[in-house]
């Protein structure tokens, strides 16, 4: 069975409230404890591909669904 494809949404700015709201529902719908979830700041990367290679460099990706 082929992988399902979902749409991804990107806002230029959110406010830490939000992010937070984001987080808990995820957390909610993956049925994952907040002591299984660790928030990384990959804000100090300016391209998706450097925060990719970073994730990579930590053993933090599954490189398999990455292109």
């Amino acid at each position: 069975m082929p992988p399902q494809k979902s749409s991804t949404t990107r806002v230029p700015e959110i406010s830490k409230q939000q992010l937070e709201d984001i987080v808990r529902n995820v957390r909610i719908k993956t049925n994952t404890g907040p002591d299984e979830f660790e928030e990384l700041d990959l804000s100090m990367f300016s391209t998706i591909d450097e925060q990719l290679e970073f994730l990579k460099q930590q053993d933090r990706v599954d490189t398999m669904y990455i292109m």
